[in-house]
């Protein structure tokens, strides 16, 4: 049985994204727990979405909560994740795809942060919020976390050593990954 953890960096993330996937018809556990056992997983947990509470930490401790809740979930049979991010694109972004990739020791990973259906786009490269560059948002003014570039590839690049590549819309198949 496939089986697949989405990692939040908070629990209105981890959420969201579960219930998305039970409007489908898809059993999801949501877990508010980063340090989850996975030895406590019933049979037919194919879906867990987890919280790691981890957009307020500074980076190392980011990157160590979602690298060993990765490795933990890689050991008891998970071969998917699904990183959900921001898409104000705050928080430790790049950290934490960095340490997906270094738990399932990946060197690719397909990024998406737009959410169209709440106006939140991305056009060639750049993360807009209802038509206006990010960093000039509302989350450019965040008190606690201001997002200081729209530049996706820079907002990660800056996070982490992790080169990027933009693909055009319309052009994902034609990469040479």
């Amino acid at each position: 049985m496939d089986k697949l953890l989405i990692i939040a960096d908070d629990f209105t993330g981890a959420l969201d994204t579960g219930i998305q996937f039970t409007k489908m018809g898809i059993r999801a556990r949501i877990i508010t727990d980063y340090q989850y056992d996975f030895g406590q997983l019933r049979p037919g947990d194919a879906l867990l979405s987890v919280s790691t509470d981890s957009r307020p930490l500074g980076p190392k401790e980011a990157y160590q909560r979602v690298y060993q809740l990765a490795v933990n979930a890689r050991k008891a049979g998970f071969q998917y994740v699904y990183k959900k991010t921001d898409s104000g694109m705050r928080g430790n972004i790049g950290m934490e795809l960095k340490a997906v990739m270094d738990a399932f020791g990946q060197n690719t990973l397909a990024f998406i942060p737009a959410l169209p259906r709440l106006n939140r786009i991305t056009r060639d490269g750049v993360q807009y919020i209802d038509g206006v560059p990010v960093k000039e948002s509302v989350f450019g003014k965040d008190p606690f976390e201001p997002v200081t570039d729209s530049d996706i590839g820079e907002i990660i690049h800056s996070q982490a050593d992790i080169k990027v590549v933009k693909v055009p819309r319309g052009e994902y198949e034609t990469v040479n990954w």
